[in-house]
This record gives C-alpha cells, structure tokens and sequence, in this order.
C-alpha cells in the first residue's frame, strides 16, 4: 500500500505522543497533535478528521507494515501502548512496510534542511537504520533536484519562525547589483521556494505605500528579529493565493493576469501538454503538423519570459502584441551570440 508523507508524520506524531507516559492522551489530543504537526511540517491548516486518525491506528495496530501495535484504550477514553517500551521505531517491518517507508523517506529527506523537522528527523533517522540493517545497504531509487551547500538554507528556520509568529526582521542583504550589503527592516509575509532558491516575500518597513518585496535568501547575510518593532500586515497580500496567477515569483500587488497565446511545434508539444506551463493551460487549437496552440492566463514577468525562451524555436508568443514583441527582441538578442560581426 502506498504510504504519503502525511501519513508517516501521523504515525510518527501518533507513536511519539504515546510513547510519553506521563500525559494521558485521549482521542481529541491525539488528532489535535497529528493537526498541528501536519501544519507545522506542510502548512497544512485543516484539522484530522476522526475517520483519518481511526485509519492510522488501524494500520498502525494490523501488520500491514509489521507495526502490531498495542494499542488499548483505557477507562474507555485513553489511549496508550499496552507495553511502556513500545514504539514502532523498534520493529522489524515486513517487506510492504519496509517498501512503503523507504518510498515515503526518499520524500522526507529533501526536507531535512529545516530545524523544525528536527523531532521527526529523529524519528525518520532511526527508521532508516532499521531499514538499512534490515535491507543492507541499497542503490537509491530517486535523485531528487537539489543544490548542495545552497547559502539560504541557514536562514530557513529563523524567518519561517518570523512568518508564523508575525514578528519584525531586520535583515541584512546584498544584492548582485550592490556594491555593499545593507540592513533593512521588514515584515516577513511567506517563504517561497522557485527551481531550488527560496525567497522572502516581506514588505519594507520604509514603503510609503503597499507593495511587496522579493529577497533571495542566498543573498541574505544575516537575520534577526526587532521585538520592539511592531509587526504590520499588509492587508493587500494574500499568502495563500498571491501566487496563484504567476510563474515564479516576480509581481507586484496591483499587477494582472494576462492571457498569453502561445504555439508549440510539433516536437514540443507532447512535453508541453503532459507538463503544462501553468494550471491555468489550455489547448486552443490542433494544428494539422501535430502543433498546438495553448492559453495561459498568468501575469507577465522575467520567469515566464525564461520559462519560454528556454523552448527556443519550438514555441512562438502570438500574444497580446507588446508581450510578442519582448520575445522577439530578446530572442534576435540571443541569434545575434551565434553571427560574427562584420568587424570581426
């Protein structure tokens, strides 16, 4: 059976609460930790339901991945292991279980970046070894996209900290174009992450009016907090859709979506169409050589310039017009790298 990610923080949020003896836990507390644990680790706001959490104990009492946990309910109301020393940590796991969990871990690994994992790393860690004693050593089966020693990765924690508990930041940062570093006060409103960087999406203390700022934490240099400094919100910003109309993570708050018309060649298509630009893609029209034309309507930024160019001749803007000629123009930029100049 496949095993989520989600499913293997309940387990291990369900595992980890029961192994503390000196709390009693009763229904309500168990599903309110898995709930907070699933939106600590994956943003996730809606809380478990009932069903989900008796599916979890289930699976985790029944040997379908070798668990057999004994799990009892005393005085018709807490929930404990039967044996003190229990944790599903200590198990061997039957071949499903081990398949399951070692699908699941590939996932969880690429997370293991951010300091609030650190309790379920723990746990995550421990089911590795148990796996590799069990499995020996084994060739990996996914190569997740990453950047080794990316520079960012150590301010992660602290501003993901700032967003959840609104708290002011002074930041000190450098861009490529600066000579010099500088710090700047801001409101740090959410952490984005675009093709392996991440990104801060704040708004300056100085703004006289309501607009947000970008900065890429791997041109971040410091980060701390200001409690004396009172934390605004932009009531403009939305974190949960801001993003929903763009590719990447350049706009402003009063930009618009745009729809953006764009053939694909014949070769590219099948590509295009099995991985669409953006959600918002649709295929307008089947040309008789096999190309398509297909509708976006996002806003019109530098990475959707990018994301385009990067399919040179196999995909031509048709509009709207002024966007159509941008393309052109960069992309008669780029052919004139490839012809010598008379001088030369």
């Amino acid at each position: 059976m496949p095993l989520n990610r989600s499913t293997l923080i309940r387990i291990s949020t369900i595992d980890r609460c029961l192994q503390n003896r000196y709390r009693r836990w009763t229904i309500n507390d168990l599903m309110d930790a898995c709930t907070d644990a699933l939106a600590e680790y994956e943003g996730r706001s809606n809380p478990v339901s009932r069903r989900t959490f008796q599916n979890d104990l289930a699976l985790m009492r029944s040997d379908r991945l070798g668990y057999n946990a004994p799990i009892v309910v005393r005085e018709n109301k807490y929930y404990e292991y039967e044996d003190p020393d229990f944790s599903i940590t200590h198990l061997p796991l039957n071949d499903e279980g081990l398949d399951a969990l070692n699908s699941a871990l590939d996932i969880l690994r690429q997370l293991q970046g951010f300091p609030q994992l650190a309790s379920s790393i723990d746990i995550i860690s421990k089911l590795n070894e148990h796996i590799a004693r069990q499995t020996g050593a084994s060739r990996p089966a996914m190569d997740m996209e990453n950047i080794p020693g990316y520079r960012g990765a150590r301010f992660i924690g602290d501003i993901y900290d700032a967003v959840k508990k609104e708290q002011t930041l002074v930041i000190e940062y450098q861009s490529f174009k600066a000579r010099q570093p500088q710090e700047v006060v801001v409101y740090p409103y959410l952490l984005k992450e675009y093709r392996n960087r991440w990104f801060l999406i704040c708004e300056k203390a100085a703004n006289r009016s309501p607009q947000v700022n970008i900065f890429a934490l791997d041109r971040i240099l410091s980060v701390k907090t200001v409690p004396d400094h009172a934390f605004k919100r932009c009531v403009d910003f939305d974190p949960e859709h801001f993003f929903d109309d763009t590719i990447g993570v350049t706009r402003q708050i009063r930009d618009k979506a745009r729809r953006i018309v764009i053939r694909i060649d014949r070769d590219q298509a099948p590509y295009v169409e099995t991985k669409p630009f953006h959600k918002s893609q649709k295929v307008e029209h089947r040309f008789r050589d096999g190309a398509i034309q297909i509708s976006l309507r996002v806003v019109i930024n530098n990475e959707l310039e990018r994301l385009i160019l990067g399919y040179g001749g196999h995909a031509e803007v048709i509009a709207p017009p002024e966007f159509r000629k941008r393309m052109a123009e960069s992309t008669l930029k780029a052919a004139s790298r490839y012809h010598p100049s008379d001088d030369s």
